[in-house]
């Protein structure tokens, strides 16, 4: 009876130790109080964004500090973590003009200082880690390189303090090999940004259906030879109406009348409870580390939480 209740005891530490394990990583914006975050339906808060200065090698000071010690102390009271995640697409010279993180990048002393001015702030606002976010070093220019370079000090750094190193990449695709391999080892994990498939064809398609979730672990697993224990599939929980052309949130949608049950409404596709829920059910059966959102702030914190449709899918 005794080796029954020792084994059963060992069975559900083993399926803790598995839950705990599964990831989930939610992008926060500061629009909502953060005592409202579901924290209990997540693993990790990546507070967006920190961004560098013109000069590419400090920090702009961050906007509303006040908000990140006081979201910090509410996820650490949690027993969870938070990193900065540095960058962003708007970066601050507007959609995709990352030439703030070349001018940085391509310099040693600048990478140095870079690095050093992060560490700074993650001693300074006590952060778990860190969450590059450049979109995107050129996999035909010099940058990938400097790239590497970077994340090898950067993660160096981190790892020294027992932090962590993260960062946001795109989908698939020939950009994608901006990001080169020799970072896989450095990195902690990748968060893959299995959304925003609908710029370039002239007709309106959906940005991030099933079928993009297999084509980003594919791309990124196969292809590139990712671990899948170093890859979060990257979930949505905003519409876009096509062709770039952002629609509402999730929680925006369902006010106008949208099915938490559906992808669409209204000319705006997004991904309703069902489809999150299987997609982190192949997050599971792929063995990924786990997967991320963009952006919490969109969820509902009633029964169609998408965040509970996750942990609905982390269960199987």
């Amino acid at each position: 009876m005794k080796k029954f209740l020792f084994l059963t005891v060992l069975f559900c530490q083993s399926l803790f130790s598995l839950a705990q394990d599964f990831k989930v990583v939610g992008y926060y914006t500061p629009t909502k109080n953060p005592e409202e975050i579901q924290i209990n339906l997540l693993t990790h808060i990546n507070y967006a964004f920190a961004i560098p200065a013109k000069s590419g090698d400090t920090l702009l000071p961050i906007g509303n500090p006040e908000n990140l010690i006081r979201t910090e102390k509410f996820i650490h009271k949690n027993g969870k973590q938070i990193f900065i995640s540095v960058g962003g697409w708007g970066i601050g010279d507007g959609g995709g003009d990352d030439t703030r993180f070349h001018k940085m990048a391509e310099r040693a002393e600048g990478r140095h200082t870079f690095v050093k001015n992060i560490m700074a702030f993650v001693k300074k606002y006590n952060m778990d880690g860190v969450d590059f976010d450049w979109e995107y070093p050129d996999e035909e220019s010099p940058s990938a390189d400097h790239y590497v370079a970077l994340v090898t000090e950067m993660a160096d750094a981190l790892h020294k303090e027992n932090k962590k190193l993260t960062a946001a990449v795109i989908s698939y695709g020939k950009k994608g090999y901006g990001t080169k391999n020799e970072v896989f080892e450095k990195m902690d994990w990748l968060n893959l940004m299995a959304y925003d498939d609908d710029y370039g064809p002239n007709y309106v398609v959906a940005h991030s259906p099933y079928s993009l979730a297999i084509k980003s672990l594919d791309y990124w697993l196969i292809e590139r030879g990712l671990p899948a224990k170093k890859a979060t599939l990257g979930l949505p929980f905003y519409s876009k109406k096509g062709m770039g052309n952002y629609g509402p949130s999730y929680k925006d949608l369902l006010k106008d009348g949208a099915s938490p049950f559906d992808d669409y409404w209204k000319g705006a596709f997004y991904n309703g409870m069902l489809t999150i829920e299987e997609k982190t059910k192949l997050a599971k059966k792929q063995g990924l580390a786990g997967v991320m959102i963009w952006e919490i702030s969109s969820d509902t914190n009633d029964e169609w939480s998408l965040l509970k449709a996750i942990e609905r899918g982390a269960k199987h």
